[in-house]
């Protein structure tokens, strides 16, 4: 694969980074004219950007982005890694920190503990295949996660608790939208005036306990929410 080929695949990959999906890409005449190659070589990325599932064609009308986002469903309670690796995807975390806080009013409240009360602190940037999509500030019981290591909170710490003999069981959820603060922006690669889905959740085990309340920003243009509903 020569580097002409490389480099163009590259330059609309970046394009499209910063589309939604369903958006229409700019014509191949655009394309040519924008970056300077060949038609056979923007033809020849098209394609293969079409292969690998990031763009769809519909004749006569052109090229579009994929729907690739990260679906998730309300109805379940799994780990982000369960997420990825169950629709084929690679997942990876970067622990941005991690320390033993004071439990503030709304923590205490949520973890049904005392103002003041030691608790673990993390703040995590999940990626999907390399992609960032979600930035977490999580507060966890310290029974939860004792001796927990690094290994774990970059991995799945549901796992770690079932291990050690906790059932995981259930979760509350509200969702909002907010614009991101410039921290959240930046790590997800949102520009000025874009928002995130926040959901703020409180987890529970089987015995009703409150371990985890997490504060969680998902990117809306990788990250698709879906809910069951029955009559």
């Amino acid at each position: 694969m020569n580097r002409k080929f490389i480099s163009v695949k590259n330059c609309i990959l970046d394009k499209i980074n910063k589309m939604s999906p369903n958006d229409k890409l700019p014509s191949e005449r655009d394309l040519i004219n924008e970056f300077g190659f060949s038609r056979p070589t923007i033809q020849k990325a098209l394609t293969e950007l079409e292969n690998d599932g990031i763009i769809y064609r519909i004749p006569r009308q052109g090229s579009f982005v994929s729907d690739r986002r990260l679906r998730k469903s309300l109805d379940s309670l799994q780990s982000f890694p369960e997420d990825l690796r169950s629709s084929g995807d690679v997942p990876s975390t970067r622990l941005i920190a991690f320390e033993i806080t004071e439990a503030s009013e709304t923590v205490a409240e949520k973890l049904e503990m005392n103002v003041g009360d030691p608790v673990y602190y993390l703040c995590r940037l999940r990626f999907k295949n390399g992609d960032p999509i979600i930035y977490d500030y999580s507060y966890y019981a310290p029974f939860a996660i004792k001796d927990v290591t690094c290994e774990v909170l970059v991995d799945s710490i549901y796992d770690f608790m079932e291990k050690h003999g906790m059932k995981v069981s259930m979760a509350h959820k509200t969702v909002d939208a907010m614009l991101p603060p410039k921290e959240i922006a930046d790590a997800l690669e949102l520009g000025n005036n874009e928002p995130v889905i926040r959901i703020a959740m409180v987890a529970y085990l089987s015995d009703g306990r409150p371990f985890e309340y997490t504060l969680s920003h998902k990117n809306p243009k990788k990250y698709l929410l879906e809910i069951k509903s029955y009559r």
